[in-house]
């Protein structure tokens, strides 16, 4: 599958053109993957716009974390 360029994608979900969950699937197999298992591991629905917003959040604690180690 064709992933649109991140900061593309970044700014349609910015103007309200796509969902959370539009931004989490759309950008790339590895994301969509985590996804997943972060809502089964949640217990969370992969089509709730709250879902994809926590793991939104969660991505970036992680990322926050990773560069201040």
């Amino acid at each position: 599958m064709n992933y649109p360029d991140y900061d593309t994608l970044r700014e349609e979900y910015e103007a309200g053109n796509i969902t959370a969950v539009d931004f989490v699937l759309q950008q790339s197999d590895e994301v969509t993957e985590d996804y997943h298992q972060f809502c089964k591991d949640e217990g969370l629905s992969t089509t709730s716009v709250e879902s994809a917003k926590a793991f939104m959040d969660f991505r970036e604690e992680l990322f926050e974390e990773s560069i201040s180690n």
